[in-house]
């Protein structure tokens, strides 16, 4: 089975059409035509041309597909293994470079688990945020390759950093031993120029649509992590090919701390490097300043907001009533699997909805209405595809997602886009299209053999989990001086507060 078959000539007959202008409690019914990948017409009826197959959607939702916005699939194998860790001791038991060579089936295997699981949870376009190790082509191919079997829309970017101490580094104990010093604050790695050359090789060796469904973005891993010659290396791939930017910033307080120590900000080096535009996607956010969002609304740049991983590497609850009152678009990813263990976007629009009422105790505009644009048409500007993704429209792309009414979730139907967000997980969804070619059908993937996925994920899990204890162990001597560090970061003032309760608290 492969990702690159047929698009048919569907019609979907008698559904709930979810219209983002529209009536977003009480959808109108009507039917939905499909043509060569695109929807053709939407009527409350509609003729079925000869040879089209019907798909009756009596008592279904038919909404648009939903667009996962940031993820790194390289540690899906790291599902479940892991509780609640401060970043930076969590980040030495993941990063790719302390596993060495993958097998190419290990790395088929992993991308497609994602693959899976986003499709029958309604993602039909997800933002990879792929960190290549080792750093040579066959592993992009691969990955590549897998994502065009699962048929998901993806936006792929690599990964890229010349500076290898953690985030954290500049506000630890400058006595520490040589051994820990070493790993914490890092060694010189690979150079800018190394890092510009392989992603703009890629770029050129696959051209600029790799594959079917596939697009490139790029992907500065962090302004602290990467050279000003780096970042200008990236604006100017960013200006030449019209590609959109993922970037991590202020994820953590310590990085927050950190840069206010060394009397730098994120953003300016950002906008010194020009970044700081309308295609720019910041990852996370947690920590902006007022002045940082007044920034970023200037630019027109967006921000990604992961909330679950935000809580689970103890990060804080990201400022979204600020964002939303100075109008900077907000866009949802579920981050890695080992600090996220899913991919599921009603999560994401569900906590973009609650957090706030941790910031404040107002009613707010975060309503489940602007979660599902959040989820769809910020999204799809994320990822460079306005206008062709994210809503149901006759010209855009077919990529949607037909959800079962007499399912608990919807049972008494009282508001589409409310028991979206607030109700459903993903159990109601019954067929899944994308570029209008069906890959899920009566809640089983069409594309991939999920049993078989099933089978040979088993068979590779057992030595990766020893794996990953060789690797807890072997960083076990960092736990000590990165909480005591942890610690130390609260002695910065930054005049924000991401956290409730507890005595200190900016």
């Amino acid at each position: 089975m492969t990702g690159a078959g047929q698009n048919p000539t569907i019609l979907i007959r008698g559904g709930r059409i979810y219209d983002h202008d529209g009536d977003v409690h009480q959808p109108a019914t009507g039917d939905l035509l499909i043509s060569a990948g695109r929807i053709e017409r939407i009527a409350p009826q509609v003729d079925a041309p000869p040879g089209a197959e019907v798909i009756d959607a009596s008592n279904k939702l038919v909404a648009p597909g939903l667009v996962n916005a940031h993820y790194h699939s390289h540690d899906v194998l790291m599902k479940g293994l892991f509780e609640e860790a401060p970043f930076d001791i969590w980040t030495n038991y993941t990063g790719a470079a302390g596993y060495g060579t993958r097998t190419h089936r290990e790395v088929r295997i992993r991308t497609l688990i994602g693959a899976a699981e986003m499709l029958r949870n309604g993602i039909t376009t997800v933002q990879d945020f792929f960190t290549v190790y080792p750093v040579e082509d066959a592993y992009v191919d691969t990955v590549l390759a897998a994502y065009d079997e699962a048929g998901i829309r993806v936006n792929f970017a690599i990964a890229a950093r010349d500076k290898s101490q953690l985030d954290i580094a500049p506000l630890m104990a400058k006595d520490l031993p040589e051994a820990v010093r070493d790993r914490i604050f890092g060694k010189p790695g690979r150079t800018a120029q190394q890092e510009l050359d392989f992603v703009a090789g890629q770029i050129k060796r696959l051209g600029m649509t790799p594959k079917p469904l596939i697009t490139w973005a790029l992907a500065p891993s962090a302004p602290q992590r990467c050279s000003p010659e780096l970042l200008a290396g990236i604006a100017a791939l960013s200006r030449e090919h019209k590609l959109p930017v993922f970037t991590h910033v202020y994820e953590t307080r310590p990085q927050a701390a950190a840069a206010k120590v060394q009397q730098v900000s994120l953003l300016e080096m950002l906008k010194t490097a020009g970044l700081l535009n309308e295609r720019l996607n910041l990852v996370h956010g947690v920590w902006l300043s007022q002045h940082d969002i007044e920034m970023l609304a200037g630019a027109r740049a967006r921000l990604v907001h992961n909330p679950i991983s935000n809580l689970k590497l103890k990060s804080g609850a990201a400022p979204i009533l600020d964002l939303y009152k100075a109008g900077v678009e907000v866009a949802l990813g579920c981050d890695n699997y080992s600090c996220a263990e899913t991919q599921n976007i009603f999560i994401a629009m569900r906590m973009l909805c609650l957090l706030p009422a941790i910031t404040s105790p107002e009613p707010h505009q975060v309503s489940s209405a602007h979660a599902l644009r959040a989820a769809t048409l910020t999204g799809a500007k994320a990822v460079n595809m306005e206008g062709q993704i994210g809503a149901l429209k006759p010209g855009m792309a077919a990529d949607l997602m037909i959800l079962d009414l007499n399912e608990p979730a919807f049972v008494p139907f009282n508001s589409a886009s409310r028991q979206l967000v607030f109700s459903e997980c993903g159990g109601s969804i019954d067929t899944v299209l994308v570029a209008g070619r069906p890959v899920v059908r009566k809640r089983k993937l069409v594309t991939i053999d999920e049993a078989k996925l099933a089978a040979e994920a088993g068979e590779i899990s057992p030595a990766f989990r020893r794996e990953v204890a060789t690797q807890i162990k072997r960083t076990d001597d960092l736990v000590k001086p990165l909480l005591e560090g942890n610690r130390t970061v609260w002695q910065t003032e930054l005049g924000i507060a991401r956290y409730i309760g507890g005595p200190r608290n900016s």
